[in-house]
C-alpha cells in the first residue's frame, strides 16, 4: 500500500508494506505514477518526501511477480525516471536498507537521507538480471564509476557509513528522528523562491541551458519580494509568482 499525505506546501509520500520490504508489485507502480502526477498538478505543493514504512526502504521489485514471468523492473525504471522528473524537490528519507531497483528509486530522488544501520545491495548479477541502462547511468553519475561497478558487478553490500561515504545518503540519523529530520529540510526548501527551486532541479536534471527561466525568475515578483524584504530585514513570502 502507498500513501500520500499533505502537510501545507510538504508532500510525504510513504511505501507501506513491510511485510514484503516494500518491495513493488505492478499495481503499486501505478498507484505511485498517479500520486505522482497529483504533485506535479498541484503547485501549493513545493517539495515531496519519499519514504517507507519498517527496517526497509524499498526491495525493488517484488520477485514473487518475477517468478510469475512478469516483469515489473520495466514500469520500475519508468517510475524511477518520473521521481527524478517531477516538478518539485523530491527528499528520500530512506528508513533502512535500499535493495534492487529501490537503489534506483532512491537514487532517482534530489536530496538523501538514512538511518543506522541501514545497508545498500543490489543482487542483480546474482539472479540473473541485467538493470536498464538509465538506472546504470544514474547510478554511475550519483555515486561514481568505481562505486556503481561494485555493487552492480559485484553485488556488494555497502554498510551505513559506506553509505554515507559514498554519498548515496548525505546524513545518518537514528530511525526515530530520521521523520522530523525530512520534515525539517522540506520545510526549509518549501520556505524558499519557489520558480527559482523547480527550475534550478529541471537544469540540474536535464543539464539544459535554462536561459529563459532565469530570465522569468530575474522578472518574477518573487525576487521582488526577496528584494524588498532584504530592504525591510524581514523573512520573504514567496508565492510562486
Amino acid at each position: 500500500m502507498i500513501r500520500l499525505h499533505r502537510d501545507g506546501a510538504v508532500a510525504r509520500i510513504v511505501l507501506d508494506a513491510p511485510e514484503r520490504r516494500n518491495a513493488l508489485q505492478t499495481a503499486d507502480m501505478t498507484t505511485l505514477t498517479t500520486l505522482l502526477n497529483e504533485i506535479e498538478d498541484d503547485t501549493t505543493l513545493r517539495v515531496a518526501i519519499l519514504t517507507g514504512t519498517g527496517t526497509v526502504f524499498c526491495a525493488g521489485a517484488d520477485l514473487a511477480e518475477l517468478e510469475q514471468g512478469l516483469r515489473p523492473d520495466l514500469p520500475l525504471a519508468d517510475l524511477s525516471d518520473r521521481i527524478a522528473a517531477l516538478r518539485v524537490p523530491v527528499i528520500g528519507a530512506l528508513n533502512g536498507g535500499v535493495f534492487g531497483a529501490g537503489l534506483d528509486l532512491a537514487l532517482a530522488c534530489d536530496l538523501r537521507l538514512g538511518v543506522n544501520g541501514m545497508v545498500a545491495q543490489v543482487p542483480a548479477a546474482a539472479i540473473g538480471v541485467h538493470y536498464p541502462g538509465p538506472a546504470l547511468a544514474r547510478a554511475r553519475a550519483a555515486l561514481g564509476p568505481t562505486i556503481a561497478s561494485r555493487l552492480f558487478l559485484t553485488a556488494e553490500r555497502l554498510s551505513d557509513t559506506q553509505c554515507r561515504d559514498t554519498e548515496l545518503v548525505s546524513a545518518l540519523y537514528d530511525p526515530a528522528m530520521l521523520s522530523d529530520e525530512a520534515l525539517r529540510l522540506a520545510t526549509r526548501i518549501a520556505g524558499l523562491a519557489p520558480l527559482a527551486v523547480e527550475g534550478m532541479k529541471r537544469a540540474l536534471v536535464q543539464s539544459d541551458a535554462s536561459d529563459a527561466r532565469v530570465t522569468a525568475c530575474f522578472a518574477s515578483a518573487d525576487h521582488a519580494e526577496a528584494l524588498t524584504a532584504r530592504r525591510e530585514k524581514r523573512k520573504p513570502v514567496f508565492r510562486r509568482a
